[in-house]
């Protein structure tokens, strides 16, 4: 092998063995001039240990031993070329001792040596659970070869440690306590036992490790206070355990108190001597006594001893003199040593004492007269019972069950009953308590009040204005203070024109700078919390010439011929005012002509009436009313004319404004001489149809208008009519429009735009969805009931076979839904919807129009029901025929019938339109003349709506079971006790071309078939309804009546006919 040309001779030796290990010579013999040389090379065949041990054990067991004896461990390498180097380690660390012995020799196999490593040990406690190794290195050997075994050295535990607690600390009851023992080392490991006081309590430990543990865990008790715990380790190799001991020291509360009162009966003036003893304690309890309110007591002195478990016992002794505040007194003794709840024990007091009033000697009670009172002066003693007696003046007062009804003073034990307290009952009482231990007695003042009234206060301070005027007011009662007279005037400046000097019970009153318009009462109260007030007026007069009342009621008066006229003149002032009246210069006086009259209206106001009887022409015309007194002379002007149509209200004005409806007011007219009332009529803006309304009641001057649309401006006008006429309308000149909710609400949600709750807004999208399903109901309805009616015109049409047709709608507004509003109660006049005649039409009627607007009245109802019947219609008296304004009643709404269902709906039917005649159905184109025979009855003008309501107070006639009145003709106040909606009962209208039935009887009365019935039938007709047909093409003939009992259908009939149209 190599390289000839290089020089280079190598030898490889493959599979060496041990006959390989020689030396080797390389010779290059000679060339030329150069020697031949040579080269030596030793190989050594290594040959790695066959096995390393360590002698007489086996690899990894473990070697018992114990602490001190001495161990010889050898290693033994075998079979190795060259020999095998032994390193010794424990617990992988190199062993480095001059106890380490190393020799070699030869082996059993040819050329191979054995290397033995002997170390000695002594046993130590570290040596336990050691590993000592020994490692055989070699060159042939790619990593040492080991062999190993472990020392298992029984040695004794070390001491045991206590830890938990140090020696000195406290320990609270009931706290938690642990205590760990533990001791380290040992082979094997100790055993742990605690002991209390030399008595073992616990053997339980554990091993961890090297070490042993016993962990005692308790709650302190007092018997804990100054115990041993002491704590023992011991093993096999321990002939004595080792020890460790600590001494416990506990803090504990004592557990009860015990407290002890001598003598146990008690009486005043005697000492009595409480003891309170607690039980053992550590540290020692400091005793507090207390009083039943809390108040601490200072002990008589303090003591202690020595108590159980090492702790102490307190003692504390208190000492009091007797008396009776002492009976029922709880004492306390308290305990407490900052461990734990504080502790204690109480003993109430028993002290034999006769009775004791609480009351203080000057007692007063104070009792209001009128109202009955009871006084009690309940005693207190022990024993508790005791009996009373009472006196007055010496005189003794009767127990209540021996008294008799007139005893309006007794008593009942303590108590002193008065049932009716008289001013002179005050004074004083005495009340004696007996009990076994003795008596006594104690007075009481009674002090009775009663309420402050007024008992000095002129009724008028008259004074010149400009003046200052000086009020005094004094009162009586009991009790009276500065605060209790004061005087008072209600929309006058007291704080700036007044000043007030009050005293006991009176009050000085100074009115500064007095003018005309501080004409007026103040009023004195009185009032010192008992009963009502006291109050009366003074009134403050300025005095000044009359000022005369120019109202229009008053500048006119009326009366026809023959009848007495009365003329009324007003005036203000003070003094007294005196009343004169003449005529052209000529003073009138008494006589059988002229009455006069005078009466106070108020403190300043006077009137005075002068009535002129039988009057005749001559007497129209102008005369002077004059007033005067000591500050001077004025007059004012009065005209007597005849009775006439009333002049127009006045200042009409709107007072409040709602979503529905508009509150106006205004002031009268002139009334003609007759009684008058008031329509309202008003229109939307834009709209040319007026809507009226009849005030109601009629004496008013003012009134809700309600059934107004939302949101929408109104004009407004007022007219007066009595039996004579009407007046004409106030201009359109007084608007107003109604509120709108969505309005209200839009504004309410602008302002609290981006915090609105959202509850809020789901209830407002709630609602409105609600008002959408019911306005889509409501239309429905409307459809349904409009298509019903067409149905039913038409066939009534085909029945009667007639082309004339009228149609006329009649409807309150729905706010009103058949309700009375508070005060007033209004009637609704509208005309709504058209209607032909001959042809004709038009869609609206004016007032001087031919057609009569149809009304339809909201009445109280009780009963719920709607029925209709008819009124007799007839003009006053021939003279007024075709001329004057007639009136119906406004009648009761509740009616019903005695005609039969079937019938009464088609006579109804059939009646519904009349053939051959020019004439409305229910409708009077001209004036039937009153039978010559018959009543006075309402005239109806042909050419001019209707009138209602009527005129009130209307009279009377009772003519067998009819009862009837004519408010047109009758003097108002004749109709007795009864109502003014009391009806006529018949409606008596006149035939022309004969009667709507058979032929008038013997008797001049005519019957007739029922006619629709254009307003509700009053209750007085209930049974006995009586109805006429007419035909108003004829002339003015006498009324033909006729009566026929009838039972009426059913309210629902009734009702579904009016909705179709038949009842108009």
């Amino acid at each position: 092998m190599g390289s000839e040309e290089q020089g280079e001779h190598n030898i490889r030796i493959e599979n060496a063995t041990l006959d390989d290990d020689a030396e080797y010579q390389c010779q290059v013999g000679p060339r030329g001039l150069s020697k031949p040389i040579r080269a030596d090379a030793q190989l050594t065949v290594l040959i790695p240990p066959s096995s390393v041990e360590i002698v007489d054990y086996v690899a990894g067991s473990r070697i018992m031993s114990r602490e001190g004896e001495e161990l010889l461990l050898q290693c033994l390498v075998r079979n190795a070329k060259p020999a095998a180097e032994i390193v010794w380690f424990k617990r992988n660390v190199e062993i480095k001792s001059e106890r380490i012995e190393n020799t070699t020799s030869d082996a059993e196999l040819p050329r191979r040596f054995d290397t033995r490593s002997k170390l000695t040990i002594r046993a130590q406690p570290d040596d336990n659970e050691a590993d000592y190794i020994c490692e055989a290195r070699h060159p042939a050997l790619i990593a040492p070869k080991r062999a190993s075994v472990a020392l298992n050295i029984q040695y004794p535990p070390g001491p045991p440690e206590i830890i938990g607690y140090t020696e000195g600390e406290t320990v609270r009851m009931g706290q938690e306590v642990k205590l760990e023992c533990i001791s380290r080392g040992g082979n094997p490991l100790a055993q742990i036992v605690w002991y209390k006081n030399e008595v073992k309590i616990d053997h339980a430990y554990e091993t961890t490790g090297r070490e042993s543990r016993n962990v005692h865990i308790f709650r302190a008790e007092a018997s804990d206070n100054n115990a041993r715990f002491r704590c023992e380790a011991s093993n096999a190799l321990t002939t004595t355990p080792m020890k460790a001991e600590i001494t416990l020291t506990v803090h504990f509360a004592p557990k009860q108190l015990t407290v002890k009162v001598r003598p146990e009966k008690l009486r005043p003036g005697q000492m009595v001597t409480i003891t309170c003893e607690s039980d053992s304690s550590n540290p020692v309890s400091r005793l507090t006594w207390l009083r039943g309110n809390g108040q601490v007591i200072q002990p008589a002195g303090n003591s202690t001893v020595p108590g159980a478990y090492s702790g102490i016992v307190s003692k504390s002794t208190l000492q009091m003199e007797v008396t009776p505040e002492l009976h029922g007194v709880v004492i306390t003794c308290q305990a407490t040593n900052g461990i734990g709840p504080q502790i204690h024990d109480a003993i109430t007091l028993e002290v034999l004492y006769k009775p004791q009033f609480q009351q203080p000697s000057d007692y007063s009670v104070d009792v209001i007269e009128g109202e009955p009172a009871i006084v009690n002066l309940t005693a207190r003693a022990n024993p508790s019972e005791m009996t009373y007696k009472w006196f007055r003046d010496g005189t003794a007062i009767k127990q209540l069950k021996e008294a008799n009804a007139y005893d309006r003073i007794t008593f009942d034990g303590p108590l002193l009953n008065l049932t009716v307290v008289r001013r002179d009952d005050k004074g004083e009482y005495k009340c004696d308590a007996t009990n076994a231990e003795g008596s006594r007695s104690h007075t009481v003042r009674l002090n009775v009040q009663y309420p402050a009234s007024i008992v000095q206060a002129r009724s008028t301070v008259m004074i010149n204005e400009g003046s200052d005027a000086e009020f005094e007011c004094r009162a009586a009662g009991n009790p009276l203070t500065t605060t209790t007279v004061f005087w008072r005037r209600a929309g006058f400046d007291m704080e700036g024109r007044t000043s007030q000097t009050p005293g006991v019970g009176v009050a000085y009153l100074l009115v500064r700078d007095i003018t005309r318009n501080d004409t007026g009462a103040f009023e004195c109260v009185a009032n010192n919390g008992i009963g009502q007030e006291s109050i009366e007026q003074t009134w403050l007069v300025v005095k000044y010439k009359p000022l005369m009342d120019d109202s229009p009621q008053l500048t006119k008066a009326a009366g026809d011929e023959g009848q007495l006229a009365k003329l009324v003149c007003r005036a203000q002032g003070a003094p007294n005012i005196s009343f004169g009246w003449s005529r052209e210069g000529t003073p009138l006086t008494p006589s059988d002509k002229y009455s006069f009259s005078t009466r106070q209206v108020d403190i300043v106001t006077w009137e005075s009436t002068m009535g002129v009887s039988n009057v005749r022409s001559r007497d129209y015309g102008l005369y002077d009313c004059i007033a005067r007194n000591e500050m001077g002379t004025n007059s004012a002007k009065v005209v007597l004319s005849g009775t006439s149509r009333p002049d127009p209200p006045l200042a009409l004005h709107v007072v409040n404004v709602t979503h529905d409806s508009v509150y106006l007011a205004w002031r009268s007219g002139f009334d003609g001489g007759l009684f008058q009332s008031y329509r309202l009529r008003y229109r939307q803006i834009g709209n040319e149809f007026y809507k009226y309304a009849d005030v109601y009641p009629t004496n008013v001057t003012a009134f809700t208008l309600g059934g107004l649309a939302l949101g929408t401006e109104y004009l407004f006008g007022i007219m007066a009519f009595n039996n004579l006429g009407e007046s004409n309308y106030t201009q359109d000149i007084v608007k107003a429009r109604t509120s709108s909710p969505d309005d209200d609400m839009n504004a309410d949600l602008l302002l609290t735009r981006g915090d609105s709750p959202k509850i809020i807004i789901i209830a407002v999208s709630t609602a409105g969805a609600l008002l959408l399903v019911l306005n889509v109901a409501l239309v429905l309805c409307y459809l349904i009931r409009r298509r019903k009616k067409k149905c039913m015109e038409e066939a009534m049409s085909s029945e009667g076979g007639s082309s004339k047709s009228a149609t006329i709608e009649m409807y309150a507004p729905s706010s009103y839904n058949e309700t009375v509003n508070g005060e007033t109660l209004s009637s609704i006049s509208e005309k709504s919807e058209s209607y032909s005649q001959n042809g004709s039409h038009s869609d609206y009627a004016p007032e001087d129009a031919s057609k009569v607007a149809v009304s339809t009245y909201l009445i109280d109802q009780a009963d719920g029901q709607v029925a209709y019947g008819s009124y007799r219609v007839a003009a006053n008296n021939p003279a007024q025929a075709g001329s004057g304004h007639g009136t119906l009643s406004r009648p009761p709404k509740s009616v019903n019938f005695d005609m039969g269902e079937d019938n009464y709906i088609d006579t109804l039917r059939r009646n519904a339109y009349t053939q051959g005649n020019e004439a409305m159905y229910g409708k009077s184109r001209m004036v039937t003349p009153i039978s010559p025979h018959s009543d006075a009855y309402y005239g109806v003008n042909a050419n001019s709506p209707v009138n209602y309501p009527p005129a009130p107070h209307p009279s009377f006639h009772t003519t067998g079971t009819n009862h009837r009145y004519n408010p047109l003709s009758e003097p108002t106040g004749n109709h007795g006790a009864h109502s003014p909606y009391t009806p006529m009962g018949t409606l008596n209208i006149p035939a022309a071309n004969g009667v709507y039935g058979p032929s008038p009887s013997s008797s001049g009365r005519a019957s007739a078939l029922p006619v629709n019935l254009p307003l509700p039938l009053p209750m007085s007709m209930q049974g006995h309804g009586q109805f006429s047909s007419f035909n108003p093409s004829e002339g003015p003939s006498p009324i033909m009546e006729a009566t026929a009992q009838f039972s009426g259908p059913s309210l629902a009939t009734v009702r579904s006919l009016e909705t179709e149209g038949h009842l108009v």
